[in-house]
């Protein structure tokens, strides 16, 4: 069991986890879809104006894919919530808000809401192991895979569906669930090898959330 759990309770950790997947995850999606809708017919920009940013978050998939493999679920949320502050923090950076209040900023808004979308599909390939259901409910949004193989993919002039809700919430005994899980794993891992990464990426390791409330 991670300290980030045990010098807490169960209880706790899933507030935090709920609190940020809320607060942070799904808050990129809605920041962004509503200027996409208004103003871009729910269309993406046709060129990604951040590669950079976004190679950064598809690199890190290596890492995380490590966490899940090792059944070392906590250290994997930590992780990809990580990557949604830097997500948020982009957004809050452009403003798009503010500037959509000039008809004359219209492509940067596109740019930056599209960028914005484009990482919360590279978060939610991450999250789905965990969150399948808000995994299938984004593929729905998206109207995209939500497959690791696929992660590299860029959606460019592609076309969202209507945002809507997407959060499903883990309970606490889902947790101690993985927290278990992740105890066995330790206890056999000198004689047990990891699954290799392709089969984490196309679907949830054992041990991980099957389903939320």
């Amino acid at each position: 069991v991670h300290a980030d759990v045990s010098n807490g309770t169960i209880k706790d950790f899933v507030q935090r986890v709920n609190a940020d997947v809320v607060g942070k995850v799904v808050n990129i999606a809605s920041r962004c879809a509503g200027f996409l809708r208004r103003g871009f017919n729910n269309r993406l920009a046709s060129s990604c104006s951040e590669p950079e940013l976004l190679q950064t978050f598809i690199a890190a998939g290596d890492d995380i894919a490590a966490r899940y493999e090792s059944r070392e679920f906590s250290k994997a949320v930590r992780d990809i919530i990580a990557l949604a502050d830097r997500a948020n923090q982009y957004i809050d950076q452009h403003k798009p808000w503010v500037l959509a209040k000039d008809p004359a900023n219209a492509d940067q808004v596109h740019a930056v809401c599209s960028t914005g979308i484009n990482l919360f599909r590279v978060l939610m390939i991450y999250l789905k192991p965990v969150l399948p259901r808000m995994a299938d409910k984004a593929e729905t949004f998206l109207q995209t895979s939500l497959d690791w193989t696929a992660l590299e993919q860029t959606l460019l002039d592609h076309e969202l569906q209507a945002f809507t809700p997407l959060l499903t919430r883990i309970d606490a005994k889902q947790v101690a669930a993985i927290l278990d899980a992740e105890r066995q794993a330790a206890e056999a891992a000198d004689v047990q090898s990891a699954p290799a990464k392709p089969a984490t990426a196309k679907k949830a390791p054992e041990g991980t959330i099957g389903s939320e409330i």
